[in-house]
């Protein structure tokens, strides 16, 4: 097992209970406009419906929003532009609907198919699109998918900027690689509905890097 993974798998517990306890996300619109676009997306019932879905495309789009896209580095097109780029990689969405990272990590090409889907969404004018593509792609494919950013994940892989900035692809690989291999060793659908954050398996995954980074901040045992 990759020593990220054992590290999480070994104090998964403990890194949730430190989410929980130092939970970063504060502002009220960070949670309500998560768990309304999950909760759309699962009444739903499908990714392609989703991405159809004007009441959907909209929650992800506040969502995205009020999780740091569109700010400083990173610049949201417009709404309308924002939908038909979702629509535009329909064919993509729809033939990964099925995989979970569970599987999908042990599958080379199917980290690349997704990686191509990452890269070619573009909900975004900058060329560096890896954090907001999983972010997005999080609430379509909640399934195989876990939300990166540079303040958590980057800081848990120890990636400098430079490898985060030109090197996404690889970091991708490796984080859902380490991701995939967390989600294999522990039943994650147990946490989920545990908190307001748990939303999904894989939500489930990233609150564990995140509190791992709190823990580390805030000194928890």
């Amino acid at each position: 097992m990759n020593p990220s993974s054992a590290l999480l798998v070994e104090n998964f517990d403990r890194f949730l209970a430190a989410f929980e306890k130092y939970c970063p996300f504060k502002r009220p619109e960070q949670i309500e406009g998560h768990r309304s676009t999950i909760m759309r997306r699962r009444q739903l019932g499908s990714a392609v419906a989703a991405i159809h879905d004007q009441q959907f495309v909209d929650d992800l789009y506040r969502t995205l929003g009020a999780w740091g896209i569109g700010s400083r580095a990173s610049r949201l097109v417009p709404l309308n532009a924002f939908g038909a780029a979702l629509r535009a990689v329909e064919a993509s969405i729809a033939s990964l609907e099925s995989r979970t990272l569970e599987e999908a990590s042990r599958d080379p090409q199917a980290l690349a198919y997704l990686w191509s889907l990452i890269s070619s969404l573009a909900i975004v004018e900058n060329d560096a699109r890896l954090v907001a593509g999983t972010k997005a792609l999080h609430h379509i494919l909640p399934d195989l998918v876990v939300p990166m950013d540079r303040a958590y994940p980057q800081v848990f892989f120890g990636w400098q900027n430079p490898k985060f900035q030109y090197g996404q692809h690889d970091c991708f690989r490796d984080a859902h690689e380490v991701f995939g291999e967390v989600a294999r060793a522990i039943d994650l659908s147990r946490y989920v509905g545990r908190s307001s954050w748990s939303t999904s398996r894989m939500k489930v995954v990233d609150n564990a890097v995140v509190g791992a980074i709190c823990s580390l901040k805030e000194g928890a045992d």
